[in-house]
């Protein structure tokens, strides 16, 4: 959207593309202008074990925002992760048992210790929505709350309207889901303040939801803001490749193979994602634009992939990776392991280090991520009775001996 702030923080935020659409423009405007800090708060569903490079821009403006002296709250999911965020697909995302999630939950908490700083004044309140959605009565959350969601504003929305043109499936689940997510912003309204819910454009109409509870319900104003999905230059979501997604966490992608997918970015995105992830002047960056499509944009894409790397793994070397990757090569150690019996891929993955769980193991195996003397497994239950050399992706190796 076309936004004029008078927040200079806004207004920068918005050429980096940051800002896609907000409720009150104006509104949140004066906040920023205020003076004040403000709570706000973003929220993921703990899915898989790792968050990937769709999330990077939410956790990258937390992080200037923090920076400027907000306090963002980080909601996980444990109790909507239970139910899972409505695709509005014509298939819905796989329920996931609460072990998983938690396993999910501690793996991705490490990692974001490690983005955005959960020390000093403004520091990262972390919760969990299974604290307070966990304990709702069902009849008492109907007679408090029921009336206030408008049954007629759910079905106009976009993400709804269209799958009943298209006479698609449409579960009680995926309804629940925007009244839950709702709930969550009142609750951090009422706790902490909160008065700014941020997340992706594809959570507009749940953002919209919460906004409304909140006004309904206690009388007072506060605001969503949504930023742009990313997508590259076709449109496409950005984080998958040919090898599978982009993770964040070096166990499942090694920081080489994570700054190669920055370094080979397609020419015409270089611009807008430099303005996103670096932190060089505006007028700066877009002196590139005269170099898309000649080999003089390689130096920008070294410049993003240096500086994205550097954000998402802080102890990678920079130098060995470019030195590997000019030459073509990465040399790796490779571990030996011993163990005792035969046992089943998943499990040997695990006591080799390879994998933090066996549910890990299983999704890196069913990824097809992992390979057994150079040939990719998808049977996670495969007997390892020999030794062998177990990878998983391009640069973790053991030698297992047995």
């Amino acid at each position: 959207m076309d936004y004029t702030f008078q927040s200079s923080l806004l207004n920068d935020l918005n050429k980096r593309y940051y800002i896609y659409q907000a409720t009150d423009a104006e509104a949140i405007d004066q906040l920023f202008c205020s003076g004040n800090q403000v709570v706000f708060y973003l929220g993921y569903d703990p899915t898989a074990s790792s968050l990937h490079v769709g999330h990077l821009l939410w956790i990258k403006l937390v992080n200037k925002l923090q920076n400027a002296g907000h306090k963002p709250i980080i909601l996980v999911g444990g109790a909507t992760g239970k139910i899972g965020d409505p695709t509005w697909k014509e298939t819905q995302r796989k329920m996931l048992s609460y072990d998983t999630i938690l396993d999910n939950i501690a793996s991705i908490s490490r990692k974001l210790s490690t983005l955005v700083k959960f020390t000093g004044d403004n520091a990262v309140i972390s919760v969990n929505n299974d604290e307070w959605l966990s304990k709702l009565m069902y009849m008492d959350f109907l007679r408090d709350y029921g009336s206030l969601f408008s049954v007629n504003k759910m079905l106009a929305m976009d993400s709804v309207s269209t799958r009943l043109e298209r006479q698609q499936h449409l579960s009680f689940l995926e309804f629940n889901y925007m009244i839950l997510q709702a709930y969550d912003f009142l609750h951090l309204f009422e706790t902490y303040n909160c008065v700014l819910q941020i997340g992706g454009q594809d959570q507009w109409s749940n953002m919209i939801n919460g906004v409304d509870l909140v006004r309904r319900k206690t009388g007072k104003d506060v605001y969503g803001m949504s930023i742009p999905l990313l997508v590259n230059a076709d449109g496409k979501k950005m984080g998958k490749t040919e090898a599978g997604t982009v993770w964040l966490d070096e166990k499942l992608l090694s920081p080489f193979d994570f700054w190669q997918y920055w370094r080979n970015v397609d020419d015409r995105d270089v611009v807008r994602l430099m303005k996103i992830f670096t932190d060089l002047p505006l007028d700066e960056i877009d002196k590139y634009k005269e170099f898309i499509g000649h080999s003089k944009i390689n130096d920008a894409k070294i410049i993003l992939a240096d500086s994205v790397t550097s954000f998402v793994h802080p102890t990678a070397d920079l130098n060995a990776i470019k030195q590997s990757a000019s030459s073509g090569t990465c040399s790796v150690a490779i571990d030996e392991i011993k163990i005792s019996s035969p046992m089943t891929l998943d499990k040997v993955l695990k006591e080799c280090g390879l994998a933090e769980s066996a549910t890990q193991a299983k999704r890196l195996i069913e990824g097809g991520g992992v390979k057994v003397d150079g040939i990719t497994q998808d049977k996670y239950d495969r007997i390892i009775d020999t030794s062998c050399l177990i990878s998983v992706g391009k640069k973790k190796f053991k030698q297992v001996l047995l």
